[in-house]
């Protein structure tokens, strides 16, 4: 990738190299191991690192017509590097195209795009680095300009390795965020185990739903000593309920007598459940990330061999803006309406969540409910450039908290330069269309603020 990569005008290029392209990374949502980061061992292969938990890389070789044995089965890691290797090489106009050859690039000094002729040879070459420069997690997040890493971790983990983590002294912190997800499967197999482990770790027997939100209390209290600063929820649908405590403390009397509830009864128990930890979240100073419209497992036999998170999901159509208007006005209501940060799988809810911030806008706070950043099918070119034009054209683009990664992957910090690229591109363009004054003062804080700045501010992180 050249050096100007996506960059195509003279002030696209100045911003990204004066005000994006050094800037830290905070990145605020991903899915890396703080057990990995802590433990830091060194990589044995490019193989494990760059394939074993990437399913955007899996469900291009599915595509491409690759066998599950080089996938995610117990093929040798050359030969699973070569199937990567003959497919990104054909994957013209992807994201992931661009991705891989930026972390070859940054990480390995390797030129050259990866193909089908040069796999075996950047494999042997990959390797060679990887035992000479011993690379390990630590390495790669400090040589990425890495300030802070918030994971994704159930009520139930203990965060010992983020204690641990914290005595390590390292230029950068990781950070635990909330992730409740399990908490709200009433219908799921094993949920009342999940609740007696919620009990025994909160040390508030759930025996009822008032006894179920103070042991969730208790868990939000104990992240937030640990330095929490964000939940996350994933709302793979959202339906337009009305309910109350009373309603939904017999729903839950219903599960917890082993009784199984109707779809409509479990949305009431969500519904009712997120008003309340938003109270919570509010009272502790915690950021809400609501990532809506996920549809997942969708190949059931594939599900049955190789669980969730495999490659088999992809984005729902549902009508979100009556039920989120809902659930965001029913938390406002209480006076219960923390930092939000509202995410669509879905490109065609863009201008909802762009619109959907400015009805809360009313205490001065800015930008205190996002439109969040492209995700999973969006981030890639047109996705951002889309992201962009439609919280420019309905909301307030400066004040608008940037990127994350998103991934299990320690390579992939190169998505934040790809993303500091297409933004600087599409800034310079305004200006040198004449859309925007071509003063570089105000730009400079612009991307800078988008880049890192307004993130910390929202965090409150240093």
């Amino acid at each position: 990738m050249p050096d100007h990569f996506m960059l195509n005008s003279d002030t696209a290029v100045t911003l990204y190299e004066r005000f994006a392209k050094n800037a830290p990374i905070y990145d605020y949502h991903c899915h890396l191991s703080a057990k990995e980061i802590y433990e830091d061992k060194k990589f044995n292969d490019i193989t494990s690192i760059w394939l074993q938990f990437d399913h955007y890389k899996w469900r291009a070789l599915r595509y491409a017509g690759v066998p599950e044995k080089y996938i995610t089965g117990d093929a040798p890691g050359i030969d699973k590097f070569k199937m990567w290797g003959k497919t990104c090489g054909r994957l013209i106009g992807s994201p992931l195209y661009h991705w891989a050859n930026m972390e070859l690039q940054k990480y390995f000094d390797i030129k050259e795009s990866l193909n089908e002729k040069n796999a075996a040879e950047i494999y042997n070459f990959c390797n060679r680095k990887i035992r000479r420069e011993e690379l390990s997690p630590v390495k790669m997040i400090s040589d990425s300009n890495v300030k802070l890493i918030c994971t994704t971790d159930d009520p139930l983990d203990d965060l010992a390795y983020h204690k641990l983590i914290k005595e390590k002294g390292y230029t950068f912190k990781v950070l635990p965020t909330f992730r409740p997800d399990r908490a709200f499967k009433v219908t799921q197999p094993g949920y009342i185990e999940y609740l007696n482990e919620l009990s025994e770790v909160s040390g508030t027997q759930v025996e009822s739903y008032e006894s179920f939100l103070e042991a969730m209390s208790r868990r939000i209290a104990y992240f937030k000593d640990a330095g929490c600063l964000l939940s996350d929820h994933s709302l793979e649908i959202v339906t337009a309920t009305t309910q109350d405590d009373t309603e939904v403390s017999h729903i839950f009397d219903k599960v917890l007598s082993g009784y199984a509830v109707t779809f409509e009864e479990a949305e009431k128990f969500k519904n009712q459940t997120m008003v309340h930890l938003a109270g919570l979240y509010t009272k502790y100073g915690l950021v809400m990330q609501l990532h809506i419209g996920a549809l997942r497992n969708n190949n059931i036999k594939m599900f049955e061999v190789l669980g969730a998170d495999a490659g088999f999901d992809i984005m729902n159509d549902q009508s979100i803006a009556i039920p989120m208007s809902n659930l965001l006005g029913a938390m406002d209501l209480k006076n219960q309406l923390p930092k939000t940060i509202l995410y669509t799988l879905n490109a065609k809810d863009n201008l909802v969540l762009s619109t959907l911030p400015h009805c809360f806008a009313v205490d001065a706070t800015p930008g205190k409910i996002q439109h969040g950043a492209p995700w999973w099918f969006n981030d890639h070119k047109e996705g951002f450039m889309d992201h962009f034009q439609s919280i420019a054209n309905q909301g307030m683009l400066a004040d608008y908290i940037g990127m994350l990664t998103d991934s299990r992957s320690f390579l992939s910090y190169v998505r934040h330069d790809y993303f500091r690229r297409i933004l600087c591109d599409y800034v310079g363009n305004l200006v040198e269309t004449g859309q925007f004054d071509n003063d570089l003062d105000t730009l400079k804080d612009i991307v800078e603020g988008i880049c890192y700045k307004n993130i910390i501010n929202y965090l409150g992180v240093e």
